[in-house]
């Protein structure tokens, strides 16, 4: 193994992957703001391109384990902190390694915090929709051919 060409392969995808977590957490905080104004265009172009960056993170993610693979440390969870130990006496990259890590803790907290957003509009669109069908609120459920059931009270508002 060629500790320096490792070490310079470990090196670019740290740096490729902070660069497209923080570009993910400038994203999330974008799609945060467009919940809070229900802009519903920023609301879907945020969507679509955070789309796109998880897909290159994934791409990252692969190609990570790919050179672990191929460098002889295996596939688990700490392959690469085991390539890292190995081109990286000093820890350099461990350290620029860990905070990537912080980023990507970041990222989740926000984006579990949009998603219990966008579940708590969902919920309140639900309820409004049964409100307006003369329904009653309540938890759904079906006959016993798997079909919807519907509230006594029920109204039809339309047929597509």
């Amino acid at each position: 193994m060629d500790h320096l060409a490792t070490r310079q392969l470990a090196s670019r995808l740290i740096a490729d992957e902070r660069a497209l977590l923080e570009r993910f957490e400038h994203l999330l905080d974008r799609e945060a703001a467009a919940l809070r104004t229900d802009d519903v265009r920023a609301i879907e172009a945020a969507g679509a391109e955070r789309q796109a960056c998880s897909s290159e993170l994934l791409r990252l993610d692969e190609e990570r384990r790919s050179a672990c693979r191929m460098l002889g440390f295996g596939d688990g969870r700490d392959a690469f902190e085991r390539l890292l130990d190995a081109c990286d006496p000093g820890g350099d990259l461990s350290r620029r390694w860990q905070s990537s890590r912080d980023v990507l803790l970041r990222c989740k907290e926000s984006n579990d915090r949009n998603g219990a957003v966008v579940t708590a509009k969902l919920r309140r669109v639900e309820a409004l929709l049964v409100t307006l069908r003369g329904g009653e609120a309540g938890p759904r459920v079906y006959g016993a051919g798997g079909q919807p059931g519907t509230a006594a009270r029920s109204v039809t508002l339309g047929v597509a």
